[in-house]
């Protein structure tokens, strides 16, 4: 190692004192190649960097892809497909715990320290910006509640990891690991700052930016995960009534979509009245995915494939029978949630409807109820519109909506000690437009929690929160004394990526 950067300290110094003999007419900025020194003069360039967080957010090491296996392997709301499952997902699925060379772990916490290297950037270049105060807060806002997120996933599936507060710009500068509660310390910071410095909305020509509303939302959700539940209340308090519960529940799922022949057939419900923070993903109708793990620049590919990782072709993921068990026996969202045989596809088009049979579908059986039958997620499939073996989607992934702060409020309630109150919330969820279900009653804290616990497995299945509630409860002893453990034998905590531990000499 050292004689490498011997060897590079000396090319360095031969261009440097190339450099000084030439003529000083070529001591022009290369406007097509920008460093990080050149550029970041304006507020409109700061908001670039911030643009190209959420790119990486965007990118398949995350939310593309990666990210949802890591919580939905693990939430037990998910079951293998069959044989098909790749292995890394299936370690994540069938293990305890993965192994440290597992590459969609390594894929999720690498994605989460680009994030956060990039955010520092914006963060430190911040303050040199004088020409559009109102950007340039507002931007420093985003890349804050962009960190917090970041560092979020972090701590709370891996525990003590390392503290980046500032632009990585040295192959050496590597940091040991933080005790978590720094690290939680470090997010209430970064999330309160940004709930101040957002606005409550947009223009629709900047949706997919982080609000104050997201803020807080996430900020309630990373102290619940702290254990703080007044502190949570409080936080999630400041988006109560902000939001509403969209009019079809299906419309938290559904998207953009093209069809087989590129047309535009749905313009979804995107952005709705009970969206909080989504990321945003684009079907141009080339049937192409960022292969390239890097979510980089606008000409690159958008899309998601959620829809093939849980459709019927690939067919990796099913739900688990627990799942579909738990549902009520009239809940309208098991069906608004679940495809199953005998189930009509294609609605949307002209060719359709197509009716389901086991033989389309290229996914095992599950059981509900004593019935079994080949079963498949519908929510954020493309099925209505689309039937084929390769179509990467564009419909938003939404990753906090109000259905959620309710939910997590009724939580909160329940561990403060009102638990009619925590009933109350539930109960508005139970009720909202198209789903009606009757109401929950809750006398004693161990009845609002057990309420909690069934609401959410129903109502926010498959969408990356189970893992995250798993964890919490399973810390306070819930599981099994409220109710069944959902994943037995589980190790609560990812080992650190080998990628990290041999790279890092801070870090065994």
């Amino acid at each position: 190692m050292k004689q490498n950067i011997n060897k590079i300290t000396i090319a360095v110094a031969l261009v440097f004192t190339s450099m000084l003999s030439c003529n000083k007419k070529l001591d022009v900025l290369d406007k097509n190649n920008p460093t990080t020194e050149s550029y970041f003069k304006t507020a409109s360039e700061l908001q670039n960097g911030v643009n190209s967080v959420y790119s990486i957010l965007r990118s398949a090491e995350l939310v593309g892809r990666e990210w949802f296996f890591t919580h939905d392997m693990r939430g037990g709301e998910c079951a293998s497909g069959g044989s098909q499952l790749e292995a890394p997902r299936a370690e994540l699925l069938k293990q305890p715990s993965p192994a440290p060379a597992n590459a969609v772990m390594s894929n999720v916490w690498s994605g989460c320290y680009q994030m956060i290297n990039r955010a520092n950037l914006v963060l430190g270049k911040a303050p040199a910006i004088t020409d559009n105060i109102a950007l340039r807060d507002r931007t420093v806002g985003e890349a804050k509640f962009l960190r917090g997120w970041a560092y979020f996933e972090l701590v709370s599936q891996w525990g003590d990891v390392p503290l980046y507060t500032e632009t990585v710009t040295s192959a050496s500068g590597f940091r040991g690991k933080s005790p978590a509660a720094d690290i939680y310390a470090f997010i209430i910071k970064d999330l309160n700052e940004a709930a101040l410095a957002l606005p409550a909305t947009y223009s629709s020509s900047d949706n997919g930016r982080a609000t104050s509303g997201a803020a807080n939302a996430l900020l309630g959700r990373v102290l619940m995960q702290k254990g703080d539940y007044a502190a949570a209340k409080t936080a999630l308090l400041k988006v109560y009534g902000k939001y509403s519960l969209a009019a079809n529940y299906s419309w938290n799922f559904d998207g953009d979509t093209k069809d087989d022949n590129n047309i535009t057939v749905a313009t979804g419900h995107e952005f709705n009245a009970e969206s909080i923070f989504e990321v945003v993903f684009v079907d141009k109708g080339d049937n192409n995915f960022n292969w390239g793990y890097n979510g980089e620049g606008s000409t690159s590919p958008l899309s998601t494939v959620r829809n093939q990782e849980y459709g019927i072709t690939w067919g990796n993921v099913i739900p688990s029978d627990r799942y579909l068990n738990e549902f009520e026996n009239n809940d309208p969202r098991y069906k608004l949630s679940i495809y199953e045989e005998g189930d009509n596809i294609l609605t949307g088009v002209p060719s359709g409807p197509l009716k389901l049979t086991a033989s389309m579908m290229n996914i095992a059986t599950s059981i509900k109820g004593g019935v079994t039958l080949k079963r498949f997620f519908r929510k954020y499939n493309i099925y209505e519109y689309v039937n084929s073996g390769f179509h990467p989607g564009g419909i938003n992934q939404r990753v906090i909506r109000y259905a959620d702060v309710l939910l997590m409020l009724a939580e909160c309630e329940a561990e403060v000690g009102t638990p009619a109150l925590a009933a109350g919330y539930i109960n508005e969820v139970r009720s909202r437009p198209g789903v009606a279900m009757p109401p929950v009653t809750a006398a004693t804290k161990n009845d609002a929690l057990k309420a909690v616990m069934h609401e959410r497995s129903v109502e926010l299945g498959a969408e990356e929160v189970s893992s995250i509630d798993n964890l919490r409860w399973r810390k306070k002893g819930y599981f099994p004394s409220l109710i069944p453990e959902r994943v037995p034998g589980q190790v609560d905590l990812f080992p650190i990526p080998a990628i990290e531990t041999s790279t890092n000499p801070l870090i065994k």
